[in-house]
């Protein structure tokens, strides 16, 4: 009896040779080795920056839980394998959510916090229903999960926290104020996080992208999106950070190479 289809290496070619190809949950990968045997937790999993760097992590071995408000699962009903991400509803501004889904979990190796949201006009037309409900999940929800992230890594002396923020944290866009008040505070708790992680040896990356095809430029018309990055770089990048456990990088900015749209 021939090997089960998912025992089997497939391969495809890359510079005219054989490369075996990843495949995600498949015990067969070329790439499956950085992470693997690290669990990980990805906010704001379902679209956009979120969902690109939850799979860049799991192609790499990673066990991956992917947080949103947009998905199902009310608990972790069980531990993803290595190489897989398991999709869990999570409120990143609910308090107790937070601390019961981070208790799911026998450890926590990286953190990334992706969860964001966005409404764009000028100061003067803008809400401030619209400015709290930035600050809530940037700011409260990156904290509500850095804290119960560090908490647990502390004990284990090991880890790794990466804050998604933006370019508009130190750059002045217009029709961004709210958005740029809520990214700035996130860089601060992001900074204040990595003097506090450091003596434990976990490491704390503030993490600047710029323009990147999201659908948070949906109702963003007149900008070029051919011009942006795309998650998938933006996740490689990243990946390309948090797989190197000698190296702390505490702020990086990452932009298209054409700069600010």
């Amino acid at each position: 009896m021939g090997r089960a289809s998912w025992l089997r290496p497939r391969y495809t070619r890359e510079n005219g040779k054989p490369r075996l190809r990843a495949r995600l949950g498949s015990v067969y990968s070329a790439r499956m080795s950085r992470l693997l045997g690290k669990t990980a937790i990805v906010t704001g999993a379902s679209s956009g920056i979120g969902k690109a760097v939850a799979t860049a992590l799991a192609e790499e071995g990673c066990a991956v839980v992917g947080f949103s408000r947009r998905f199902a699962a009310a608990t972790l009903m069980q531990l993803p394998r290595p190489g897989s991400v398991a999709e869990v509803q999570l409120d990143v501004t609910d308090e107790a959510a937070v601390k019961a889904r981070f208790d799911e979990l026998p450890n926590i190796d990286l953190l990334v916090c992706s969860a964001g949201n966005a409404h764009y006009a000028p100061i003067v037309n803008s809400r401030v229903e619209e400015l709290r409900a930035m600050l809530d999940v940037h700011i409260i929800g990156t904290y509500l999960c850095a804290r119960a992230a560090l908490r647990r890594m502390q004990l284990q002396k090991s880890g790794h926290i990466v804050n998604i923020g933006s370019v508009a944290a130190h750059r002045a866009f217009t029709d961004c104020g709210a958005y740029t008040a809520a990214k700035a505070g996130q860089l601060g708790l992001t900074r204040v996080l990595a003097e506090e992680a450091r003596p434990y040896n976990v490491r704390v990356t503030a993490f600047l992208p710029g323009a990147t095809d999201t659908p948070i430029w949906d109702d963003r018309p007149g900008f070029d999106r051919a011009k942006m990055m795309s998650p998938t770089q933006v996740a490689g990048f990243l990946l390309s950070i948090v797989a190197r456990p000698g190296v702390a990088v505490e702020e990086v900015t990452v932009m298209p190479p054409g700069g600010s749209l």
